[in-house]
């Protein structure tokens, strides 16, 4: 295969947007809400657990902490239903790829449909959100979100290091699995419609249970299509 038609399969899984002002901002500042936790890992051995993206994104709702809970600001969520002691592994249809004009971070949604920018996402998908911060402001864990954003540039981007503030759908499906630290995003808060607010370009996450940091990302076997219905 030559090279000029390996690229062009390369960026054909994507198109970008990007924000008029996008490209001339830098990161402004490491992030603020829960830094010390986003961009750390639990204890050394702690286990990986494989779960459902339907599993997932049903994960309970942390009703009692309330949004930038300071009990939480610094430390795990340790005392709940849920709790931020582990790694997970999720597969799904991976959506877009955003760079955040703030912090720097990878922005990523994984969703249970293969939506892409011929296909868009409609007001009934929702998403987890996975993040991948900067190694400069995430030191502890640098070599392994490093590597994570590098795949994405090279497998996902062209090989093209993205524009600050761009948002990249993907083209055509790419299926993959993420394995991530459990983190719940209390920045924010759920709404009366059962959403967040939370996501981009028409998908909505419905759930503040994150994957964040990333410490690895891979193409994945895309699941059997279900038969349509009648």
């Amino acid at each position: 295969m030559s090279v000029s038609r390996m690229f062009f399969l390369v960026c054909s899984y994507l198109t970008v947007s990007i924000t008029a002002f996008g490209a001339s901002l830098p990161c402004i500042q490491p992030g603020t809400e829960r830094w010390p936790v986003k961009t750390s890992l639990p204890p050394a051995g702690t286990p990986t657990k494989i779960m459902t993206l339907a599993d997932a994104l049903n994960l309970s709702k942390l009703t009692d902490v309330k949004k930038d809970d300071p009990r939480y600001q610094k430390t795990r969520i340790m005392d709940r239903s849920v709790k931020e002691d582990t790694l997970v592994t999720i597969s799904g249809w991976l959506y877009l790829v955003g760079f955040e004009s703030d912090d720097c971070d990878f922005h990523i949604q994984i969703s249970p449909q293969p939506r892409t920018s011929t296909n868009p996402a409609t007001k009934d998908d929702t998403c987890m959100i996975v993040e991948v911060p900067s190694g400069q402001y995430a030191t502890g864990v640098a070599d392994q979100v490093e590597a994570v954003r590098q795949w994405v540039i090279d497998n996902l981007l062209g090989k093209t290091e993205p524009k600050i503030g761009s948002v990249h759908v993907m083209q055509h499906p790419v299926y993959v699995t993420v394995t991530g630290a459990l983190f719940y995003d209390d920045a924010h808060t759920y709404l009366a419609n059962g959403g967040t607010g939370r996501g981009k370009k028409g998908m909505e996450s419905n759930t503040l249970w994150e994957l964040h940091p990333v410490t690895s990302i891979a193409f994945a076997p895309a699941p059997p299509a279900s038969p349509p219905s009648h």
